[in-house]
């Protein structure tokens, strides 16, 4: 008998661990390297797609958009715009309030944000863009500094 719960206490432990890992597999949808534009040439970072932490019951499918960026501007304001080039330039910011963020000391910083999958499927692109004078809103001074074709 004592082999029995131990063999079974073992399977337990196993079956534990595996769904674990296959639920942190799943978490992870998609990760892209976003690659630096001429305006920050040391810029770089990861943007990955990834099932939410957490769902509404009845809601349309969501997707979570985070992104990790370093080597961009010390203590400067950022925004994130999914972008299609073709058939022509079409851009809309991601995120809610001012969607921005902004990089501490080092340059570096994190952007997360929740989005329907169906409005991530109509864009092509991700861009990262830099507001110069500190106000997000202000689109007609920002430059790009990182972008990544989605599919």
């Amino acid at each position: 008998m004592l082999v029995k719960k131990t063999f079974a206490a073992g399977m337990s432990c196993f079956l534990v661990v595996a769904v674990l890992i296959s639920f942190t597999h799943a978490a992870v949808q998609k990760s892209i390297g976003l690659l630096p534009t001429p305006d920050a040439a040391a810029a770089q970072g990861t943007a990955l797609i990834k099932e939410p932490d957490f769902s509404i019951r009845g809601a349309e499918e969501q997707k979570e958009l985070v992104l990790n960026v370093s080597g961009l501007e010390q203590n400067a304001v950022y925004s994130v715009w999914l972008v299609n080039e073709r058939p022509k330039m079409d851009m809309v910011r991601v995120g809610y309030g001012d969607a921005s963020f902004r990089t501490d000391a080092t340059g570096s910083g994190r952007f997360t944000a929740i989005l329907p999958a169906s409005e991530l499927k109509k864009w092509n692109m991700i861009q990262v863009a830099h507001h110069p004078d500190g106000n997000p809103k202000n689109t007609d001074t920002m430059k790009m500094a990182l972008k990544a074709y989605i599919d």
